[in-house]
């Protein structure tokens, strides 16, 4: 018959050396890149807006 462990200890928490945030880091990098620039576009956008009413408005 074979010999069974028992826990010892039971820790709350997660472990570092086995989180799984370190796999997710890349991605995260890259929602953020994604985001800066998404927002540098849609501000481009907004004032190429604003001068076009702004010029037609003039006139």
């Amino acid at each position: 018959m074979q010999k069974k462990g028992r826990i010892l200890k039971v820790k709350q928490g997660y472990n570092p050396n086995s989180s799984s945030v370190g796999s997710d880091l890349p991605l995260f990098l890259a929602f953020a890149a994604g985001s800066g620039i998404l927002a540098i576009v849609v501000m481009t956008i907004f004032h190429w807006i604003d001068k076009t009413i702004r010029r037609d408005h003039d006139s």
